[in-house]
């Protein structure tokens, strides 16, 4: 994914676990999906101007100078009646074998209430 002109470029990574890293960091919500050196992750905790984030691919390889972005929007899922029986990654990508989802709404992934009845991220 492309940064857009004017986006904040963070490099100073305060810790780094074998799931996450810390920066201070402002303007960024609970949820929101970063890039951290290439690597997508999503916004965890927030304590003051400290952001924890989860890096789904983990850490390894991350130095603490590595280019982290925000990408103001957090993750998405395509809603459609072909969602039903199939089989998804944390990213909404099927990997059951089946054909792409053609939904047309967007919804965020914590507000999607099919959650308690099998879409786990």
């Amino acid at each position: 994914m492309a940064t857009k002109a004017f986006q904040k470029i963070y490099t100073k990574i305060s810790q780094i676990t074998k799931a996450t890293c810390s920066l201070k960091a402002s303007g960024v919500g609970y949820d929101e999906l970063a890039m951290v050196n290439g690597k997508l992750a999503q916004v965890v905790k927030i304590m003051g101007d400290e952001v924890t984030l989860q890096v789904f691919e983990g850490t390894e390889g991350i130095p603490t100078n590595a280019e982290v972005v925000f990408l103001g929007k957090s993750p998405t899922l395509k809603v459609s009646d072909q969602l039903a029986g199939r089989f998804f990654n944390a990213f909404g990508d099927p990997i059951d074998g089946g054909p792409e989802i053609e939904g047309h709404s967007l919804l965020p992934l914590s507000t999607v209430d099919g959650l308690k009845s099998g879409i786990y991220i």
